[in-house]
């Protein structure tokens, strides 16, 4: 093999390398929006499903970087020892609860909201120590609303069913 076929060679690799590269760089950020995404529509899909089952309204707590169900009357965790007996033996009826169930996203996504009749471009974004809230009413509606995720110019917007509270149409733009 010649010196200028070894040198064809690597610079075709080179190429090849480098194009991989900007293809993963891509990909990655489409599949962090695309985590995200799903995280979103799996608690609100959840919310919608509690708040029907336990015939009280959920809230969906739209945080910077933090979703969060509210209004979960859910059991309390039962601790177990090895043989799946429950530690505390109570006669009591069981007592409901408030726990919180969340999901926390990376710091490098944006989320923001626009709500039923308001303009295209009014999309309100959640600043530090502030959220918004998105309720399920016990008959099983809620607010229909958009929701866009955003990192660096990657974006998709997903608008939500208001009978199913889980994506009805979405939109993707990806570089």
């Amino acid at each position: 093999m010649s010196l200028l076929e070894m040198m064809i060679a690597l610079v075709l690799i080179g190429v090849l390398v480098g194009i991989g590269a900007i293809s993963y760089a891509s990909g990655e950020e489409e599949r962090q929006l695309r985590k995200t995404a799903s995280q979103i529509e799996a608690m609100s899909s959840r919310g919608h499903a509690m708040s029907v089952l336990h015939q009280k309204p959920f809230w969906l707590r739209i945080e910077e970087n933090k979703l969060q169900l509210l209004g979960a009357d859910v059991q309390k965790k039962i601790e177990v020892d090895e043989f799946n007996r429950p530690l505390e033996w109570s006669l009591e009826e069981e007592q409901e609860t408030h726990e919180v169930i969340y999901e926390e996203f990376s710091t490098e996504v944006e989320i923001s909201v626009r709500r039923w009749g308001t303009r295209e471009d009014e999309w309100v974004q959640p600043r530090k120590n502030e959220f918004l809230t998105w309720q399920f009413q016990s008959t099983g509606l809620c607010e229909p609303l958009s929701i866009r995720i955003v990192k660096d110019d990657n974006w998709i917007i997903m608008h939500m069913h208001p009978l199913t509270a889980r994506v009805e149409e979405e939109e993707m733009h990806i570089r």
